[in-house]
């Protein structure tokens, strides 16, 4: 199972909303398709200007975030195609996104309250991308029995705001939650730059209801967890403060990968050898079989590529991108070893596929007349569904699900 919701989001995790918003929409002939059509293409609708699927579990639950008639973000869930609103009451606030879900229906994510942000910080970013009424605070939520719950943040609850990433299926959460202490890597703040930020805030897991702090990179101020496995094993990443990363989300220039032991240990990802300001490392999805990708910046400090890490061997490996483009990002990976991600250049990005190592434009694997260009793609499941976000012909963003020809659903 995969387990990356995010700048994703984070797709941090990290599949990531904001890399697409504003992307060029391409025409989809201009893909060279080969052989017949791998997937039958699903178009789960307009998502806005902000909003995309975020996550599918293994039963075909999706968690989406979709744009509401008076321009805010509601969390959805979309349960046998149907997309029902989870955002109301939410957590008295405008604007939420659901970046997790589980087989039990359970979804997490991070929502605005009613109460103003005591620093002025955007932490997750509904100001900065634009979202009416986003400058109270954001708290990480758990959704489930049709209610929409805080989740702790740090020092004992006294953090201003947090987010969570994602959940496994035995109801562990892993995200980030702001402490009390002011960050020296965040002192730049400027509002008109989209530099909001004041306090540290640190990768979290929670369970049973409280939670816990995992380690950062000596150094390294600030730090986030975007994807957890059913064994309660995490990846995300550390670094510095920066401006709102519109690839995670949060406030994060992510400088190391990391991948976090179920009692948790950390562990370094390495890198490709570079580090560069835009992307840099980040671990951004994990299966239960403790495999991880993320991406990670080559030595030309200038191009960066998904990348394949072995918790038991250790060994990282280059995916390399779909043809003719020179950068990419793994951000799922289900338990057969399939990821699926993005790669891109300057102007245009691609929904990209990696089985067996091999990279695949996704748009290669559809129907010759598909309405939609896929850009990004964010999660697989164990049968080899994948959602993503994609443009129409008129440049307008729509969530899509594919659903493989070959395999029973």
């Amino acid at each position: 199972m995969t387990h990356f919701n995010s700048i994703e989001k984070l797709c941090a995790a990290v599949c990531v909303v904001a890399i697409a918003v504003g992307a060029p929409a391409q025409d989809a002939e201009k893909a060279q398709r080969t052989g017949k059509a791998k997937y039958k293409l699903v178009d789960l609708g307009p998502s806005g200007p902000a909003g995309q699927p975020f996550h599918i579990t293994n039963n075909g639950l999706i968690s989406a975030a979709i744009a509401a008639a008076d321009g805010t973000d509601h969390s959805f869930v979309y349960v046998f195609g149907r997309p029902i609103d989870i955002s109301r009451p939410g957590l008295r606030g405008a604007n939420s996104m659901p970046f997790g879900n589980n087989a039990a229906g359970q979804v997490v994510g991070g929502a605005n309250t009613n109460l103003a942000d005591p620093g002025g910080e955007d932490f997750c970013g509904f100001q900065t991308l634009g979202l009416p009424s986003g400058t109270t605070t954001c708290l990480p939520f758990l959704w489930q029995n049709g209610r929409m719950i805080a989740l702790p943040t740090l020092d004992r609850n006294q953090g201003n705001n947090g987010v969570a990433n994602a959940i496994n299926d035995r109801g562990e959460v892993t995200g980030a939650a702001e402490n009390t202490t002011f960050e020296t890597s965040c002192s730049d703040y400027a509002p008109t730059l989209a530099q909001f930020q004041r306090y540290q805030f640190k990768p979290v897991v929670w369970r049973r209801g409280g939670v816990t702090e995992l380690a950062t990179v000596p150094g390294d101020g600030v730090g986030t967890g975007l994807a957890i496995n059913n064994k309660g094993q995490v990846a995300g990443s550390s670094g510095d403060c920066s401006v709102f990363n519109v690839q995670f989300l949060i406030p994060i220039h992510p400088l190391h990968a990391l991948f976090w032991e179920e009692d948790g240990t950390p562990i370094e990802i390495p890198s490709f050898g570079g580090i560069q300001p835009a992307f840099g490392n980040s671990a951004m999805g994990i299966n239960d079989s403790g495999q991880v990708v993320g991406f990670a910046t080559l030595p030309d400090n200038v191009t960066f590529h998904g990348f394949l890490w072995n918790q038991h061997t250790g060994r990282l490996v280059d995916l390399g991108t779909a043809a003719g483009m020179p950068s990419s990002a793994a951000i799922a990976i289900n338990d057969s070893g399939v990821a699926v991600g993005v790669s891109q250049d300057s102007m245009n990005l691609v929904a990209t596929v990696w089985e067996h190592q091999k990279a695949e434009d996704l748009n290669t694997l559809i129907p010759d007349n598909s309405p939609l260009y896929l850009l990004i793609a964010c999660s697989i499941n164990a049968e080899g569904q994948i959602i993503g976000l994609a443009a129409d012909s008129s440049g307008v963003l729509h969530g899509f699900e594919l659903d493989p020809q070959d395999e029973p659903r």
